[in-house]
């Protein structure tokens, strides 16, 4: 047997009930497990067998205790962010990465599985066949590691964080360069958009030049000043400043098409290749001589 102390009653409470109601789904008789008569706050268990779904019960609250809180103390005492706003934020994102919903950060693949770090000193716990154990002791004594993966974490995500700062900064600055450039069209310009090829038309359904195309990105570079424009569809279209736009792309969530988006609102829409008026003729357009 071994005895599990509580801080607060409500949490002995609270992994009495997830056995009781994880037995009940596999079937198994929860009555290895009880609270001591002389107080909630103590966890028996006599384990003999079943250690696999007590370890998961463990882990799972152990991790709902504490990762948040962790997550929150270190964001603001660790990287000193005092703003509401900004921990928030990068609260989000933290949860974001813990969950897999962010992709694309090499230092984050090569983390450990938060889960396997805390189910790993449970079972070394259990395997001790120890008596008795303080929970704040575990949380103290056994989260090195779960601690330090949890920092590196809240560092990606800061560094998202700033990344998406400096996107925001680059689409404002975008924004307002735009806005001090008159269009020249008065009507719906046309662009076919895919990985491989992007082909703008002017508002007659000519396909411009190549020639064209770099002139309207050195329009571009000249009027933001920034080195980092897309030659292929972002600069050109700065440089062109439509009125508005249609453009009809394979895959609708490309990020470039989103920057797009970003930048020239409502005066661009984004369809499938499929939308296009001629669709017998895919690239409905007309070579300039």
């Amino acid at each position: 047997m071994i005895t599990i102390a509580f801080s607060h009653p409500s949490d002995g409470t609270a992994v009495l009930k997830k056995i009781i109601r994880t037995a009940a789904k596999i079937k198994i008789n929860p009555s290895f497990a009880k609270l001591s008569d002389a107080s909630s706050k103590i966890l028996e268990l006599h384990i003999h067998e079943h250690k696999e779904f007590i370890l998961d019960v463990l882990t799972e609250f152990t991790r709902n205790k504490v990762e948040d809180i962790c997550l929150k103390e270190m964001i603001e005492h660790a990287f000193f962010y005092s703003d509401s706003a900004e921990q928030k934020e990068i609260f989000s994102i933290s949860k974001s990465i813990i969950l897999g919903e962010i992709e694309g950060i090499p230092e984050v693949k090569n983390l450990p599985s938060l889960s396997e770090i805390i189910r790993e000193q449970w079972q070394s716990i259990l395997s001790e066949k120890r008596n008795f154990l303080e929970f704040e002791a575990f949380l103290k004594f056994r989260l090195k590691d779960y601690l330090a993966t949890l920092l590196k974490v809240v560092e990606c995500a800061i560094d998202e964080y700033k990344l998406e700062l400096e996107y925001q900064s680059f689409i404002e600055h975008l924004r307002t360069c735009l806005s001090k450039q008159k269009s020249i069209l008065k009507n719906d310009i046309v662009i076919l958009f895919d990985q491989e090829k992007v082909i703008l038309f002017d508002e007659r359904q000519n396909q411009l030049t190549k020639t064209e195309l770099q002139h309207l990105h050195d329009r571009a570079l000249k009027l933001t000043n920034a080195v980092n424009l897309d030659e292929r569809l972002l600069g050109p279209l700065i440089g062109l400043a439509p009125s508005s736009a249609r453009i009809y792309a394979y895959d609708l969530d490309h990020p470039l098409l989103q920057t797009v988006k970003n930048i020239f609102q409502e005066k661009v829409t984004i369809l499938p290749i499929e939308k296009m008026s001629l669709k017998e003729n895919p690239y409905p357009y007309k070579k300039k001589s």
